[in-house]
């Protein structure tokens, strides 16, 4: 008898090796086998039915025809009515067994030579019917009878009938093929098969002409192919070559044709499968695997395929993150929000590029507003610098903001240099040299900068000339004396502030200035001369000593405050 905590077990009998090995030889699945020659083997040895589920007959096993078959089909039946009896063998055979009165016993029947496959299909639901037996037999309930409702017989009375009239067999319930058995389906209710085509559905009654049965399942093996070169494998409902293909399998469940139109409907699922996730069709795909496992529900290679969906779903973002057009990114995220819950990573992905789309229009707004730069909140430089770090926006969506953040700032330098303001100048330049995007208007920039810096010098150079010229040709005696001059003192040194990036990587350095003191005081003309690590601390430290206070130089004879010469002095970062 069956266990519910483990796993039934599968039995074989088959004097015909070829058998064995196309179902134990082809078994892709954690299912366990048994396999015995014949009947006889398997009702002198009851244990090999405890813990199985399935027993698959092969009637050329029996020895003595049909005849022998039927009586050893009603004795596996006997031997322990919860299992689920399916039969192999030749299809004349076969179909002499399913016109007698023990129809009812059998599951499936399938014809030689077996397609181990079209087998495993039933697997799931004939496992399922024996633990529905299995439970109704714990309950108390007679499982010893079968059949349809209004022609019950017990599987004794059955045994029984044919040692005394084997003629009973027109009297006890014959089914021909267009019903669907109690057994076979699982029901006494069973709709007739229905043919749909492209205008309206027709029922098709039961019938007991093998020839009509034959035109039914022709028909509609012919619809199934033309819905297969159409493509409509499993969709729209009721025109689809995967219900055509089931309802000839309804009515003959040994039709070849239709169990290989099955195996060819899965086979090009599969392909369409992988057009889906190369297009990030992922829900699509989904429903492609759902199908797959409704046509070969013990086929391990289907939850491989689901296993792949979330790594190709991964795999996916990443891309369109980094590449994607913001077409793709919409379409992607209404894809993975369809799949919501129903497949691992969808949500969160989707999540992630919605998160994406947010960012994107905050950095828009920011250079739409010109709020370009810090310590001002929401500034277009800081989104744009955390986003590339984190990897939160794709390529595509960077690389023009960055360009139009550079740009700005580019134009903010030139102007602040127009104006002669060297803190602004340097400021904006170390953030467009940072970004790296425009060489070219750097370069020329910075051309401009060094070019002023030589004349600064040179004029410098030259009044110092003039200076000197001037006193050579003044005669010694009339020499006039240079008035004494007092330097400037520093009154206040504001310390300069450590910048949080330097702090947080435990970055040390130092920055050379030079600056005028004028008649009150204060720094002018502060100028970076020389810093290490570069562009590091240049502004914290300019920034600083533009805060310093001097009393200034003073005029000895007079008095008078005086600007003084040139300052030069180092800015040192030092972590405590």
């Amino acid at each position: 008898m069956s266990d519910d905590n483990i796993k039934p077990s599968a039995l074989v009998i088959s004097a015909d090796s070829s058998v064995v090995e196309a179902l134990v030889g082809n078994n892709t699945t954690d299912q366990k086998f048994n396999a015995r020659e014949s009947v006889g083997e398997v009702i002198t040895s009851p244990e090999l039915l405890d813990n199985n589920g399935i027993i698959i007959f092969d009637i050329d096993s029996a020895g003595g025809g049909v005849e022998a078959a039927i009586d050893q089909a009603i004795k596996l039946k006997q031997a322990d009515p919860t299992q689920v009896l399916i039969m192999v063998g030749e299809k004349e055979p076969l179909s002499e067994i399913l016109k007698s009165n023990i129809q009812p016993l059998v599951y499936r029947a399938f014809n030689k030579p077996i397609s181990p496959n079209q087998i495993f299909l039933a697997f799931k639901s004939g496992y399922a019917l024996n633990a529905e037996l299995v439970a109704k037999q714990a309950a108390g309930e007679d499982i010893m009878t079968v059949g349809p409702a209004e022609n019950k017989a017990s599987i004794d009375s059955l045994a029984a009938a044919r040692k005394t009239n084997p003629a009973i067999y027109a009297g006890i319930g014959v089914v021909v093929l267009g019903i669907i058995a109690f057994l076979f389906l699982g029901g006494d209710d069973a709709p007739a098969p229905v043919v749909a085509n492209n205008t309206q559905e027709q029922v098709i009654a039961p019938v007991d002409d093998t020839v009509s049965t034959v035109s039914i399942t022709n028909e509609l093996n012919q619809q199934a192919a033309n819905a297969l070169l159409d493509g409509r494998y499993i969709s729209p409902k009721g025109d689809n070559a995967l219900e055509y293909y089931d309802q000839v399998l309804a009515i003959d469940p040994y039709d070849p044709v239709a169990y290989e139109g099955r195996k060819t409907v899965a086979e090009s699922l599969r392909t369409t499968y992988q057009q889906h996730v190369a297009n990030g069709d992922f829900d699509q795909a989904l429903k492609t695997v759902e199908a797959l496992r409704a046509i070969e529900p013990l086929n391990l290679e289907n939850d491989t395929l689901t296993d792949k969906l979330s790594e190709s779903i991964t795999a996916h973002v990443k891309d369109i993150q980094a590449n994607g057009s913001a077409e793709d990114i919409a379409k992607t995220t209404a894809v993975l929000e369809r799949l919501g819950d129903g497949q691992g990573g969808a949500s969160s992905a989707a999540a992630a590029l919605k998160a994406e789309q947010v960012l994107i229009g905050k950095i828009d707004a920011a250079l739409e507003n010109d709020n370009l730069t810090p310590p001002a909140k929401g500034n277009a430089y800081s989104l744009v610098s955390e986003a590339l770090k984190a990897n939160k926006i794709s390529k595509s969506n960077s690389e023009p903001r960055v360009k139009a953040l550079s740009a700005s700032l580019l134009e903010k330098a030139n102007t602040a240099f127009d104006e002669e303001n060297a803190e602004d100048t340097s400021k904006y330049t170390a953030l467009v040299k940072r970004l790296n995007v425009d060489r070219k208007g750097l370069n020329e920039l910075t051309t401009k900068i060094k070019a002023r810096q030589a004349k600064v010098a040179a004029a410098l150079a030259a009044q110092t000339s003039a200076d000197e010229a001037t006193e050579a040709a003044v005669p010694e005696e009339v020499k006039p004396e240079p008035p004494k001059i007092i330097p400037a003192k520093i009154i206040s040194r504001e310390p300069p502030r450590y910048p949080s990036r330097a702090l947080k990587n435990g970055v040390e350095g130092w920055v050379q200035v030079r600056f005028h003191i004028d008649t009150s005081g204060k720094p002018s003309n502060i100028e970076v001369v020389e810093s290490e690590p570069e562009q590091t601390f240049d502004d914290a430290a300019v920034k600083s000593v533009k805060k310093w206070r001097f009393s200034p130089a003073r005029n000895q004879s007079t008095g008078e405050a005086v600007p003084s010469t040139l300052v030069s002095t180092k800015v040192q970062f030092r972590l405590n």
